[in-house]
């Protein structure tokens, strides 16, 4: 992870995650958040199915990867072969692909956040403010997740080791919180 001290983001333990492969690590995740909702009746005020049911093909992996002018990062590729996308609630979604024409975001590639750096964002993270994303940055061979927060600064601090890492702190952070 990043070698700088974050100011707004804390830092989280993963010890419980790291116990698991990275695919366990995101099927407990979703696996988490569709009986959460499912328990507190939420599922029903969600415009499309929070969790979907099924994942992006292959071809659709390789447009989006193709439009995007960039490989996916592995977990997040194989996430979204999983799930075309994810939406914790509460301003917390991992974008992919739209559910019958209806889309929470897509991922999309930035050079504004940081001069000289490209980043490929990939899911809001409205913790501290609206507006605020998850993101990797590309020249970053590691996958770690970098959290973009516009009202503070604005600021990028370290989130997360890797998507799955990431995917985790989101689930259970929001318990938490």
């Amino acid at each position: 992870m990043a070698t700088h001290t974050n100011h707004v983001v804390p830092a989280f333990n993963f010890d419980d995650a790291l116990q698991h492969t990275s695919d366990e690590r995101v099927r407990l995740c979703v696996d988490n958040v569709r009986d959460r909702l499912f328990r507190g009746e939420l599922w029903c005020c969600f415009d499309i199915p929070p969790v979907p049911s099924s994942g992006a093909t292959e071809e659709e992996l390789q447009r989006l990867e193709s439009n995007l002018g960039v490989t996916l990062p592995g977990e997040y590729r194989l996430f979204l072969a999983h799930w075309r996308y994810l939406d914790l609630g509460f301003g917390r979604r991992i974008w992919g692909f739209d559910h019958q024409g209806v889309s929470i975001g897509c991922p999309w590639t930035s050079d504004s956040h940081m001069v000289g750096t490209r980043y490929l964002v990939f899911a809001d993270y409205w913790a501290y403010a609206d507006g605020d994303q998850l993101m990797f940055d590309l020249s970053n061979t590691r996958q770690e997740v970098t959290a973009y927060l516009h009202e503070h600064g604005p600021l990028l601090e370290a989130f997360a080791p890797s998507f799955s890492l990431a995917l985790w702190r989101m689930v259970f952070e929001e318990l938490d919180a």
